[in-house]
C-alpha cells in the first residue's frame, strides 16, 4: 500500500486546479450535499489559516468533531489535515489512485490534499469541515464543496496575474467560492468594499459584519491587532452557529495560535518570524510591530517566493528609516526567488542590503523579524534552529 508521505512527494512540482472540472465527480450527490451544509468555507487575502486554526480549537472546547484543512504547512504535510482526534489519512490513498486511474488525470498536491481531508471528513461522520481556500475562491479547488457557511477575512493584492490587479476583482474572485451561501460572515474591512458586498451580491441570503459583532459586544476594533481581529471573526462564526452555547463560555477556551505568524521565537533580543507575503500582510505586520514594540532599530531578514509584488512590499520597508534589510541567500527554500531580481530593486532606490542565511538570523544579537514566505518559515522550523 502507497504511504501517504511518498504519495504527496510525488506531487511536490504538480500546480494549479488544473482538474477542477473532474473534481465534483469524486463525491457522490449525497456526499457534495453533506459536505456543502456541513462546511466552514474560509477565503481571503490573509488570516485564513489564524482563522481556521481559532474556529477548530473553539469546536474543539465545545467537543464538537471536526477537521480543519489547511496550506500551506510549515514542517509537515499532516498540519493540513487536522482533527479533533487522531485518524489515518493513509487508508485514502487508494481513492485518489483510483481517481486518477479512472479519469487519467493526475492530480496536484493541494488537489491530493483537500480530496483526503474531504474525504476523511465524510467517513467519519464529523460535525464541521473547516476549510481553507487555497487561491482565490471561484476557480479555487475548495469551490467543489459550494458551502452555505463562508468566511471572509480580509481583501488585499496577492495573486494579482490569477486574481486580478483591483480590490474589487479579488472580492469578486473570493465571494464567489460559492453560489449557495446562506450565511456569509465578514471581517472588518473598508466601508466601500462593505458597501459592495451589500448591494452588489446575490449569492447568500444572510450576512454577519465583524464590526456590527463587536459593536454589540462594547469592543471597541479600531484598537485589535489584526489577529485579534482574527479572534473576534472566530468567536463571531462559532456563537452564530451555536446559538445555545453562552458568549461567555466561548471566551473561556483557550486557543493555541497558528504557528508562523506573529510567532515570537526569541525574547531578548525580541525575535518574531511570519509568513506574511504579500503588501497587505506585511503592512499589518510591521503595524503590529511597531504598536507592540515601538520604532526599534531592527533588522528584517526577507525571502520571498517567485511572482510576488516585491517592489510594492519593499517599497513599504524602506519608507521606514528604522530597518535594516538582510536578504535570505538563494536556495533557502522551495521556488524561492534570487537575491539578484530583489538586489537590483533594492539598488534602484539607494537602499543598502546584506545576504543572510538562516543560521545568521538565529544568532543575530539585534531586534530581527523573518519574513516573506510561510516557505521560509516552514524551512526555518525544518531546520530546528
Amino acid at each position: 500500500m502507497t504511504n501517504l508521505k511518498n504519495y504527496l512527494e510525488a506531487k511536490v512540482n504538480s500546480r494549479g486546479n488544473k482538474n477542477l472540472n473532474y473534481l465534483s465527480s469524486f463525491f457522490s450527490e449525497t456526499e457534495l450535499a453533506i459536505l456543502s451544509n456541513k462546511t466552514i468555507s474560509i477565503v481571503g487575502t490573509n488570516g485564513k489559516s489564524s482563522t481556521a486554526n481559532n474556529i477548530a480549537m473553539l469546536l474543539k472546547g465545545l467537543d464538537k468533531s471536526y477537521i480543519a484543512f489547511t496550506s500551506p504547512h510549515l514542517f509537515d504535510y499532516k498540519e493540513r489535515m487536522t482533527a479533533h482526534k487522531d485518524l489515518n489519512f493513509n487508508e485514502y490513498i487508494q481513492y485518489l489512485e483510483n481517481f486518477e486511474l479512472k479519469n487519467n488525470i493526475n492530480l496536484g498536491y493541494f488537489e491530493s490534499t483537500f480530496l483526503i481531508a474531504a474525504k476523511a471528513f465524510l467517513h467519519n461522520d464529523m460535525d464541521y469541515f473547516i476549510c481553507e481556500a487555497g487561491i482565490g475562491g471561484k476557480y479555487d479547488t475548495t469551490s467543489v464543496i459550494q458551502s452555505k457557511t463562508v468566511v471572509l477575512t480580509s481583501i488585499g493584492l496577492d495573486h494579482t496575474d490569477i486574481l486580478g490587479n483591483k480590490i474589487t476583482d479579488i472580492l469578486n474572485q473570493k465571494i464567489n467560492v460559492s453560489d449557495n451561501i446562506e450565511t456569509l460572515f465578514v471581517s472588518v474591512l473598508n466601508e466601500e468594499l462593505i458597501e459592495i458586498i451589500k448591494s452588489q451580491y446575490t449569492n447568500y441570503s444572510q450576512s454577519i459584519y465583524l464590526s456590527e459583532y463587536l459593536i454589540s459586544k462594547n469592543i471597541l476594533f479600531s484598537n485589535l491587532i489584526f489577529k485579534e481581529l482574527n479572534y473576534y471573526l472566530s468567536l463571531m462564526v462559532v456563537d452564530s452557529l451555536l446559538q445555545d452555547i453562552k458568549y461567555a463560555d466561548l471566551t473561556n477556551i483557550k486557543i493555541q495560535e497558528a504557528k508562523g505568524r506573529f510567532e515570537i521565537v526569541n525574547d531578548s533580543p525580541i525575535k518574531i518570524i511570519d509568513g506574511a507575503h504579500n503588501y497587505e500582510g506585511v503592512e499589518i505586520l510591521l503595524r503590529n510591530y511597531e504598536n507592540k514594540y515601538g520604532h526599534l532599530n531592527t533588522d528584517i531578514f526577507l525571502g520571498f517566493k517567485k511572482g510576488k509584488d516585491i517592489n510594492n512590499i519593499l517599497n513599504l520597508i524602506i519608507g521606514k528609516t528604522n530597518y535594516n534589510l538582510h536578504l535570505i541567500e538563494d536556495d533557502t527554500f522551495f521556488d524561492q526567488e534570487i537575491t539578484k531580481e530583489i538586489g537590483y530593486l533594492l539598488d534602484k532606490h539607494g537602499k543598502n542590503y546584506k545576504i543572510a542565511s538562516l543560521e545568521q538570523f538565529k544568532k543575530n544579537k539585534n531586534p530581527s523579524i523573518l519574513l516573506g514566505s510561510l516557505y521560509l518559515i516552514g524551512e526555518y522550523k525544518k531546520r530546528n534552529i
